[in-house]
């Protein structure tokens, strides 16, 4: 039993042995009034009979029976009856019947006793009077014949006054154990009962579960302890739910910024981090665990421990070396303090794609002058000839004029290239596509139409293969423009004589391929071949006139359209290039 059990039960256990002991403390004090009153009563008859025995006697040894019995037929007490019997045990008077009509008295105890010289007091029910009496006899011996005189008390009121007292003892008895009973039974359900209620709940609140419904009863010492447990439950909501609130907007706050940030033990252990930390180290797993020591990151290590020694931030740009591929962090670390400890709060952000872009900036800038150069100086140069020499034959000024119409057409493909380029990735950061129904098979009919003419001059033959009737959701004309420049490419470039295209269906994807059978590109060229200004033969593409933006525009394209472009060749055995679109 618990100890609360204990208190709550202890109560009327206690009450129930107090009475318990009351009744045989009142019990035992009847039995000592009983043997006290029983021991007064019969020393007082004995008392009374030697007064009387001095009245009698004198009256026996003078012979005057008659005044004897006359003095015991009229003696008169409420509480005190004499008897008067001789040797035959005849009763020669009563105060309290006629002698006439009482039978003989030989066989009494009392009297027996008092003729053998022995006086006898005793308590029996007396059957004349029906009730229970004392009584005392006792010799009284004359010269005229012994007598005994019997005198007799009852005990009915005494009697009286013990059963009473024993009714009362029982009632309180039953009156204790009624209260008992009420007290436990008002213990169990109306204290105890609701108790258990109240722990119960109070056990799952304090679990977390603050759904838990609170039995408030509708009366009782613990109403108001419901009431206020209840109470309190609300409010405890009220504080979690703004708590949870103000947590999840911290939360998503902290997980919504696009720097990695992570807040490490001295040990180097992350205990917390947001979701571009996560995605930045691969700790998407349950299991995920980060590890400063173990990252891979040997100079952020040490600069983190200078920094927790010396209790100074720091910025620093750090290479995180991987399996695919490294990058540049900029990390920034600060110390925080919580009670005794230190903590480090690093923000890391990835330098890599801006370096990269940077980078590509710098090389398309330089390649973009590099190759705007070339044409313009042919073209300076051929307009200072014609200004300066002014004897100049008409063959001469025929081949300048040529040279400036050419360097004008290939100046002016590189801007056209460099403006759809440029146009691609502005629809490419664009989410809103003004997309249409495309039909790949018309378009790929409409491509080969429009590189048939240059075909046939080329004497290459250019020819659909395959061409299943496919939709996709995209922009017709430049889904047309990335065939066409795969086509001019081959037709141009490859030396292939004969230019296969084809349109199939497979794992998902629309497929559009280019195939030709010429000279093909090395592999060491594929992972950049769809890179701006990239030219496998500079030299030679200059010379028919080649950008070396085709392939990145056919790159674009696919992106734009949620596919992909992809090469693929075998030196001396052609290559197939292939536009890869979601269905």
């Amino acid at each position: 039993m618990k100890p609360r059990d204990r208190i709550l039960f202890g109560l009327p256990l206690a009450i129930g042995c107090g009475v318990l002991l009351f009744a045989l403390l009142f019990y035992w004090q009847q039995r000592l009034f009983e043997a006290s009153y029983m021991q007064d009563a019969r020393r007082n008859i004995e008392q009374e009979a030697q007064l009387v025995a001095h009245i009698v006697r004198p009256l026996l040894d003078q012979g005057k029976l008659a005044e004897a019995r006359a003095f015991c037929d009229s003696f008169t007490s409420d509480t005190l009856r004499l008897s008067l019997i001789d040797a035959s045990g005849k009763v020669e008077a009563d105060s309290g019947e006629r002698a006439a009509i009482l039978s003989d008295h030989s066989d009494r105890v009392e009297i027996r006793a008092a003729f053998l010289g022995q006086p006898t007091t005793v308590e029996r029910y007396s059957e004349s009077l029906n009730q229970w009496m004392i009584y005392h006899a006792l010799l009284l011996p004359s010269s005229h014949g012994n007598y005994v005189l019997r005198t007799a008390v009852p005990t009915d009121r005494a009697r009286q006054m013990l059963v009473l007292a024993r009714q009362n003892m029982a009632l309180s008895l039953l009156f204790g154990g009624a209260l008992v009973f009420m007290l436990t039974l008002y213990i169990l359900y109306r204290v105890r009962k609701p108790i258990l209620a109240l722990q119960e709940a109070a056990t799952a609140i304090s679990s977390g579960d603050l759904n838990t419904s609170i039995t408030i009863p509708q009366r009782g010492v613990l109403r108001d302890l419901a009431i206020s447990l209840g109470t309190m439950t609300e409010q405890l909501k009220i504080q979690l739910a703004r708590v949870v609130h103000e947590r999840n907007q911290k939360d998503a706050i902290f997980n919504a910024m696009s720097e990695a940030v992570m807040l490490l033990l001295p040990d180097g252990t992350a205990i917390k981090y947001n979701r571009a930390a996560a995605m930045l180290f691969g700790l998407f797993a349950p299991d995920a665990r980060f590890n400063l020591v173990r990252s891979g990151m040997p100079d952020l290590l040490a600069k983190a421990h200078q920094a927790l020694k010396d209790d100074t931030p720091f910025e620093s740009e750090i290479v995180f070396r991987r399996p695919e591929g490294n990058l540049l962090l900029f990390v920034k670390g600060y110390v925080i303090h919580q009670d005794e400890d230190k903590l480090l709060l690093l923000t890391i952000s990835d330098l890599t794609q801006q370096r990269r872009m940077e980078s590509f900036r710098s090389d398309f800038i330089a390649n973009v002058s590099h190759e705007i150069k070339t044409p313009l100086t042919c073209i300076v140069g051929a307009v200072e000839t014609l200004q300066e020499e002014e004897d100049i034959s008409p063959e001469a000024r025929a081949k300048l004029l040529d040279i400036l119409a050419q360097q004008s057409r290939r100046l002016n493909l590189l801007v056209q290239d460099i403006l759809s380029l440029a146009a691609l990735e502005r629809k490419q950061n664009n989410r809103r596509q003004n997309f249409t129904e495309v039909k790949l098979d018309s378009t790929l009919i409409n491509a080969m139409n429009l590189c048939l003419p240059k075909a046939e001059e080329m004497q290459i033959e250019l020819l659909i293969t395959e061409n299943m009737p496919t939709s996709v959701q995209g922009d017709c004309q430049l889904l047309e423009q990335a065939v066409v420049n795969l086509i001019n490419n081959a037709l141009t470039y490859s030396g292939s004589p004969r230019v296969e295209l084809a349109l199939k269906q497979e794992h998902g994807l629309a497929t559009i391929s280019v195939k030709d059978f010429g000279i093909g590109i090395a592999p060491v060229h594929h992972q950049r071949i769809f890179e701006r200004f990239y030219l496998v033969h500079q030299e030679r593409s200059r010379e028919l006139g080649g950008t070396g933006l085709g392939l990145a525009i056919v790159k674009h394209i696919a992106q734009l359209h949620h596919g992909y472009a992809e090469l693929e060749s075998t030196p001396g055995k052609g290559c197939t290039f292939k536009i890869n679109l979601p269905l």
